[in-house]
């Protein structure tokens, strides 16, 4: 019977950076570096006050009231938005809505969109947050270029002890919303940018959109790009060139070349997909060496960490399959951690392809860029520790799946307001 070995390492959880001009400003905590130092971009950040809207049922007035106060001045640990993001709330335009139909909230949003806003919120009861209606909103208020959320009756009216923290999260999630840069990661200064690469299909199983995430090297959020639906593999393949190469040329025309380029591909991806990314770059004309990297999260591979009575991994575990093969726990146990017993955690299988250009020797610091871009998710300050490339595809596909009419991706996609903020989270 043969046997071999195969050797783990603990990947150190990163610092996070909170000034972009002030290389000190770096703290373990999201939320206490972003509470003392302010976000990455506060100095540059390019609105003195954020302008925002609020549509609700009218018999909430009171609920609604008491949201805005707390959201604007603080409750408990969370010190309100001013505070924490260093940057000021206009007064909230309310938009009351007396029956809670779909007739109704489109009016209000019909209304809404006739204004500059930065952001809307929209409140439903649990009951009325159908898809209907969740994609009546998503379609008509990102369709005219401005960013929203949309949050439950029920979540806002938790006790004080529950309502602290989601209102930290809302906060959070509505600054990256706008255009925000909450925090990085400390990485130092590197010629290089991520692309994450991905695909969701309509619920009718009829039509393909194919959309690209840009990060820096950093994990700081650039810019999202997508083209309209098509209807077949072949037309996605074609078009997935177009994609890549006009998405980078927009890249170019904000900033430097770059000079090296990483793709996580969270779909299986096949040959056909990786020649059209290849024949993309191969237009651009640049020098530029590139790593595609596929990131498995169905992975049939598990981690059992046998000296611990739970057999979960610590968090971080990486495992070298071969040179250009590992699998990562981007979850798993955590020390002085409360919550001991998490199961068994999947892990991402993480390959990078023949086809790259990169040096295989640089793969080792690629899986460690892979964990460390799990912990610049704004979507929360305790959101899960995935890696945006993968969450960000997630949310965007799950838009995408909830719009009645793909064909409204379209008038989403067209909007340049959105181009550079993180409007899906």
């Amino acid at each position: 019977m043969n046997s071999f070995s195969l050797y783990a390492e603990i990947l150190d959880a990163p610092l996070l950076r909170f000034n972009y001009a002030l290389p000190t400003a770096t703290s373990k905590s999201s939320f206490n570096g972003v509470s003392q130092f302010g976000p990455y971009d506060k100095d540059i950040f390019p609105k003195s006050e954020i302008k925002p809207v609020i549509i609700y049922p009218s018999i909430y007035e009171n609920e609604i009231k008491r949201f805005i106060e707390r959201f604007v001045h603080g409750l408990g640990v969370y010190p309100g938005f001013r505070r924490l993001f260093r940057v000021d709330v206009g007064e909230f335009e309310k938009y009351p809505v007396e029956a809670l139909t779909l007739n109704d909230y489109g009016k209000a949003l019909k209304k809404v969109v006739t204004k500059d806003y930065d952001i809307a919120f929209v409140i439903t009861e649990e009951e009325s947050r159908s898809p209907s209606l969740y994609s009546l909103i998503k379609t008509i208020l990102l369709g005219n270029g401005i960013p929203c959320q949309v949050i439950r009756l029920a979540t806002i009216t938790k006790d004080d002890e529950q309502l602290q923290w989601i209102l930290g999260n809302i906060a959070l999630s509505s600054y990256a919303k706008v255009g925000g840069t909450p925090w990085v990661i400390e990485a130092g200064d590197k010629p290089e940018i991520v692309l994450g690469m991905s695909r969701a299909i309509d619920k009718s199983k009829k039509v393909i959109v194919g959309f690209t995430t840009i990060f820096k090297h950093n994990g700081d959020f650039l810019l999202f790009y997508s083209k309209s639906p098509v209807a077949t593999w072949e037309d996605y393949q074609r078009s997935l060139e177009e994609l890549v190469y006009e998405a980078i040329i927009e890249y170019e025309r904000r900033s430097e070349p770059p000079r090296f380029l990483v793709f996580h591909f969270h779909k299986r991806t096949g040959r056909k997909e990786i020649e059209a990314v290849k024949r993309a770059i191969d237009r651009l004309g640049i020098d530029v060496k590139y790593a595609l990297l596929h990131l498995n999260s169905y992975s049939s591979y598990r981690i059992f960490d046998m000296s611990d009575f739970t057999y979960a991994p610590l968090i971080g575990m990486a495992v070298r399959l071969s040179s250009r093969q590992a699998i990562l726990a981007t979850d798993g146990r955590r020390l002085y951690s409360k919550r001991p017993y998490i199961g068994a955690p999947h892990v991402l299988e993480i390959t990078m392809d023949k086809e790259s250009t990169m040096d295989f020797k640089e793969f080792p610091r690629l899986v460690e860029q892979v964990y460390r871009f799990s912990y610049v998710n704004w979507r929360g300050f305790n959101a899960k520790t995935i890696p945006i490339t993968i969450n960000y595809s997630y949310l965007i596909a799950r838009l995408v799946s909830n719009l009645e009419d793909v064909n409204n991706w379209n008038t989403i996609i067209t909007n340049g307001k959105l181009i550079d903020k993180a409007w899906f989270l």
